[in-house]
């Protein structure tokens, strides 16, 4: 299938636009290929994020290309693709921020025989289940690692597992792609998943995480309840450079960042509207090419979630769901931001004026930010024989996976020397589970010469370790330091900050995709990066030559190490700020408080200390206007806000006491529709939820872990309330996994106390996800307790132990009594 007319232009105009950077490396294999061959990879160089030129060879990406046409050739509801859906859901080499590596031959080996014969959708379902075999959830560092390494040590974060999940589908010709919940507006953190084209449209499903059906994933509901959901794809240009390529999309939902497509998908999982942001300046002209960020509060700080340029009339929309969204604007020095509630409103007005912050003055405003409210509905019930299906594919995988870790804890451990341990043990598990070759590790042993020259942690941290950043672990040092010669590095020694001003004068800024970590050689052969793979360059190249460098802690600036860390800008004038806890409650850093720098287009997350209540620490900031948020998270999901954006000047000493709102009791209520369940009585009767609802104004279930310590606190607090909550117009219902744990003693000393209570088994393994996922709380933490209402909504939900539960829960059924 060759190129369209149209494609072909396309990739022509950015190929030439490329071949400045790369054209000498790719020109020889670009020669060896089959004509159709050369197409699809002139496309792929056209359009890959520019740092992957110089971090990978053309080699690699037209090992993607005979893979893809091989798939076209075998299975037919790959034939059946159109030309865009094939080249970018299945030849396309990059998901999102993965080290690529080969991956897709290996992976169609294993799957063939597996789909073969198979309908499309049964091979969809079959893949999946094959991943499920291969990789499962395991929370790690931010690094992305490849597709082929995630395979090799069998575990990943849900980015990890999408990415490799659709590298699986892409194998074997299904159409894939990942999609993203950027951020949550209900909960703290963000999730990916994987959608599938099963030949008439997209349907989604969780990677690795095999389901009966399509369209079910433990995060539909809360799906449901996002601002934004997105895929992606790399294509460089302009809305009318590309659209072409997404013939079914409304214009609406899709915009351009750096060399990347985003297309909102928030539709297909709840509820949106089209929201309009217009931009102003203080005489009422419309200001196109404005540049507008939509943010979303989460883990106490402020995270874009999309930008669009304003159009001739100073009017930028976007596709969102109904809750509050943070919009902030720039044109040239004027700016202005807004918080907006979209289930209220379907547009707002900005006023675009300079930002000032006067010395002293300290500008306190509180929030609401409110989180969407989801749908109420939920996916039909899986009968008994899927979820017996369910059970067994997750059982056997969940045996596989075991099977294969003990394959790989005994095969033979790679003899390492000394030196070659030491720098190992400087890199997290992940790293070094996805395998370091030796060639990585013996070019840092040059570091080792200028040991004696620094403090031990300034050494392994800011010169013997091989990571700078986030970047894939490649060797670099004996490549940069021959690029100078003895005079030069001899200079660059005297005056580190010498290395910044090479940067500056050698490598250029240049649309890179920011979240894409570059190799320091990579970077230094294309001579142009991001502003953080010029960052990364320069820590790279200080450390070849024996300086110590690192990306500062607090704000990602390089520094170098010279009777202490300095800043490359060489800013010394700081001002000081303190912050203090509150007297009885803990200030961390992410997660209920943040403070941020204020820049131009956008602001720089500074990472602070965690505090204990009535801590105090101080932090040395340069000159510039900051904005320090507190945030209280309701359990419905709404987060309540105060934030001070105040100036610093150099030599300037601020104190401030972090302060948290508090919201009422009826904050704590939500009202989530929940999913039917079964309980089986001690005679073997089989119960469902929605009959036990109904008995009762307020029921109150607890899933228990017998014996454990989460499970006993919460069990002496309704005996330490148990008069209060016989009294209450309220069901209780204790679950247990099994019989056996019925003669637990600290159970026993309860339910005498608690009449009405009454003793049930419980599915665990299956409801209680289902149930704390719908209701937003760890599925992974026992006990949870759920209070729902006769017409079967959730009220309130809370996992593990919480000092309080037991009055909380007397407070919430007070309230509802009113």
């Amino acid at each position: 299938m060759s190129l369209s007319e149209r494609l072909k232009r396309y990739t022509h105009r950015f190929w030439q636009e490329r071949r400045a950077f790369v054209g000498e490396k790719a020109d020889g294999v670009l020669a060896s290929c089959l004509p159709e061959e050369r197409e699809y990879l002139e496309f792929v160089l056209a359009t890959l994020p520019l740092s992957d030129l110089g971090d990978y060879e053309p080699e690699l990406f037209l090992s993607f290309v005979r893979s893809a046409m091989r798939a076209r050739e075998e299975f037919p509801w790959c034939a059946a693709l159109s030309e865009e859906l094939f080249l970018l859901g299945v030849l396309y080499p990059r998901i999102n921020t993965e080290e690529l590596a080969a991956c897709r031959d290996l992976f169609h080996d294993a799957l063939i025989d597996r789909v073969k014969g198979l309908s499309l959708k049964e091979a969809i379902l079959e893949v999946n289940r094959w991943c499920a075999e291969e990789v499962t959830y395991r929370s790690t560092d931010d690094h992305t690692a490849s597709p082929l390494a995630v395979y090799r040590c069998g575990y990943g974060r849900c980015g990890e597992e999408s990415t490799f999940a659709v590298n699986a589908f892409r194998s074997v010709g299904i159409c894939a792609r990942q999609v993203y919940a950027p951020f949550w507006s209900h909960c703290d953190d963000n999730h990916a998943w994987v959608e599938v084209f099963d030949g008439k449209a997209w349907r989604y499903l969780g990677a690795c995480e095999p389901e009966p059906e399509l369209d079910r994933g433990w995060f539909t509901s809360a799906a449901s309840r996002a601002m934004l959901i997105h895929a992606r794809a790399f294509l460089p240009g302009e809305p009318a450079d590309f659209s072409f390529l997404f013939p079914e999309t409304d214009p609406a939902d899709l915009w351009a960042e750096h060399g990347v497509v985003y297309e909102a998908v928030t539709a297909r999982y709840g509820e949106t509207r089209p929201f309009t942001v217009f931009l102003k300046d203080d005489r009422g002209t419309p200001l196109s090419e404005g540049v507008v960020t939509f943010s979303i509060l989460n883990m106490a700080r402020f995270f874009p979630i999309a930008r669009k340029q304003a159009g001739e009339n100073g009017a930028a929309q976007l596709p969102l769901g109904l809750g509050s969204i943070a919009v902030s604007a720039v044109w040239g020095e004027l700016s202005a931001e807004a918080l907006v509630d979209t289930s209220e409103t379907e547009a707002v007005e900005l006023v675009l004026q300079r930002r000032v912050v006067s010395g002293g003055e300290a500008v306190l405003q509180e929030a609401a930010f409110l989180a969407p409210a989801g749908a109420q509905g939920y996916p039909a019930p899986l009968t008994e024989d899927e979820r017996k299906k369910r059970r067994e594919w997750l059982d056997s995988a969940a045996l596989l996976r075991e099977k294969k870790q003990l394959r790989l804890s005994q095969r033979p451990v790679e003899s390492r020397t000394q030196e070659e341990q030491r720098i190992l043990s400087l890199l997290t598990e992940k790293d070094r589970a996805g395998g370091i070759r030796r060639e990585i590790l013996q070019d840092s042993f040059s570091a080792l010469s200028w040991e004696a020259s620094y403090p031990r942690e300034v050494f392994e941290q800011g010169l013997l370790s091989l990571r700078i950043g986030l970047e894939p672990l490649r060797p670099w040092r004996e490549k940069l330091a021959a690029a100078f010669s003895p005079e030069e590095q001899g200079e660059f020694r005297k005056f580190p900050e010498k290395v910044w001003e090479w940067i500056g004068r050698q490598i250029r800024e240049a649309i890179c995709y920011p979240a894409l970590p570059a190799t320091p050689w990579g970077t230094f052969q294309l001579r142009a990066a991001n502003p953080t793979g010029r960052a990364v360059l320069f820590c790279a190249l200080c450390r070849s030559l024996g300086i110590p460098a690192r990306l500062s802690p607090v704000d990602g600036t390089p520094e170098y190490y010279r009777e202490g860390w300095r800043k490359v800008s060489g800013e010394e004038l700081c001002g000081t700020l303190s912050l203090t806890a509150p007297e009885e409650q803990e200030a961390l850093c992410g997660q209920n408080y943040s403070l941020s720098r204020l820049e131009r287009g956008g602001e720089v997350f500074l990472t602070t200390a965690d505090l204990s209540p009535k801590e105090s620490a101080e932090i040395s900031l340069r000159p510039g206007s900051y904005r320090l948020l507190t945030v209280s998270r309701m359990p419905n999901g709404n987060q309540l806000s105060r934030q001070l954006v105040f100036s610093l000047a150099a030599g300037e000493a601020r104190r401030f006491s972090l302060s948290f709102r508090e919201g009422q009791i009826s904050d704590m209520l939500e009202s989530q529709g929940l999913p039917p369940f079964s309980l089986k009585s001690g005679e073997g009767q089989t119960v469902n939820s929605g009959e036990l609802l109904q008995e009762s104004p307020a029921s109150i279930f607890f899933w228990l872990e017998a014996g454990r310590e989460p499970t006993e606190h919460i069990l002496n607090e309704l005996r330490e309330s148990a008069q209060v909550f016989e009294a209450a117009d309220c069901a209780l219902h204790f679950l247990l996994e099994s019989p056996e744990q019925e003669g637990d003693p600290t159970l026993q000393k309860t339910l005498p106390l608690l009449p009405k209570a009454r003793l049930w088994q419980g599915d665990f393994q299956d409801t209680v996800p289902l149930l704390a996922r719908r209701m937003f709380v760890d599925p992974e933490k026992l006990p949870l307790v759920i209070l729902a209402d006769r017409k079967g909504n959730g009220l309130y939900a809370c996992s593990g132990y919480n000092v309080g539960t037991g009055k909380l829960l007397l407070r919430l059924l007070a309230e509802l009594d009113k």
